[in-house]
């Protein structure tokens, strides 16, 4: 009898601890669930875009930059370059813009003239990478990155050296590259941004160039996609202006101004919000700095789907204009269909 009552003690203590087993297990489950969802909190993602002499007095790049506190989410690098009229493509509106650049050269984009650059810097330089190849690997490169470890290393490498640290990259000026990359990162750190919960791996980050408004300037739209959604958008417009007062675009009063004409440069309209949106206050009675519109139409943007902006985008100008809160300018449909076009662009 004893001895039984001991077995019966024994396997109830069994029991016991069997519990206390499944429960342990039970709260590391929960434990697990937690980090799970901890690894999906909504971050607050931010865009910035600036222009920086990269490479040389005769360019310059135009850079885009997605983050998300310290770090990089997702770089876009393009570079401009006054190139020949007879082999290369020029932007959108060369033809509209070209009293402003001496003859035989049009304002064109490397990315888009990728493979006639690559062959030229190929016979030059002895390229072996082709340059929109360079570009990807440095974006590559950066993505993920903190803001502080890239500035470590432009700041305390040699150029030989950054380049070297970058897979797939050959240029010597990929440092330069990497710093033009923190310049747009640091524009985005003073935006408002938008919150987002889910993979950032997933986002994708194009930037296009598109005839927004009239024949003489062209939109910058940059959008960051999750499918097909628009998380951030960005856009900017380039115009020559009067050298005057005007904020040119990096190197404009170096290499760059052997190809324009006296008295002109390129500039972003963003950079030269106040004397620009003077100007149109004087021609159009315009009320609303053109920063301010065109922030006004990038939060219109944000969150929407390629459907539901193709929607307005398919009703009267006036109507869009009407639809977008704080946006006054008549081509606001114009600066909408700019980012339509990136997000296109990439699917």
């Amino acid at each position: 009898m004893k001895a039984k009552k001991i077995i019966g003690l024994c396997l109830s203590a069994a029991l016991v601890i069997g519990m206390v087993g499944c429960q342990s297990g039970s709260k590391g489950s929960e434990g697990s669930n937690v980090q799970t969802e901890a690894s999906s909190e909504k971050v607050t993602l931010k865009i910035g875009q600036t222009n920086f002499a990269a490479h040389g007095t005769k360019a310059f790049a135009l850079v885009t930059a997605v983050v998300s506190g310290d770090q990089i989410v997702e770089a876009y690098l393009d570079e401009f370059q006054y190139m020949s009229a007879d082999s290369a493509q020029g932007v959108v509106n060369s033809e509209g813009m070209a009293d402003n650049i001496i003859e035989g050269k049009v304002l064109a984009s490397k990315i888009e003239n990728n493979e006639s650059y690559s062959k030229t810097i190929a016979e030059k330089a002895g390229s072996t990478v082709m340059y929109a190849d360079n570009f990807a690997a440095i974006q590559d490169f950066v993505k993920g990155k903190k803001i502080s470890e890239l500035e470590d290393l432009v700041n305390n490498k040699t150029n030989e050296e950054v380049t070297d640290a970058v897979t797939g990259a050959t240029l010597v000026d990929t440092s330069g590259y990497i710093k033009a990359i923190l310049e747009a990162a640091k524009q985005a750190e003073g935006t408002t941004g938008v919150e987002f919960n889910g993979s950032v791996e997933d986002l994708k980050l194009s930037q296009t160039y598109f005839a927004a408004h009239g024949t003489k300037s062209f939109a910058v739209a940059s959008a960051l996609t999750d499918k097909d959604k628009i998380v951030l958008s960005y856009i900017d417009e380039y115009q020559f202006m009067s050298a005057d007062g005007t904020t040119g675009v990096a190197n404009s009063t170096e290499g760059l101004a052997e190809n324009v004409v006296e008295g002109k440069v390129l500039a972003s309209k963003r950079q030269n919000s106040d004397k620009y949106s003077a100007t149109m206050a004087e021609k159009a009675g315009s009320t609303v700095k053109f920063a301010d519109n065109l922030n006004a139409i990038q939060e219109f943007i944000d969150g929407k789907s390629l459907t539901e902006l193709e929607e307005t985008t398919s009703k009267t100008n006036e109507e869009v204009t009407d639809a977008v809160s704080g946006a006054t300018l008549a081509d606001t449909a114009g600066y909408i269909n700019a980012v339509i076009q990136a997000v296109k662009s990439v699917q």
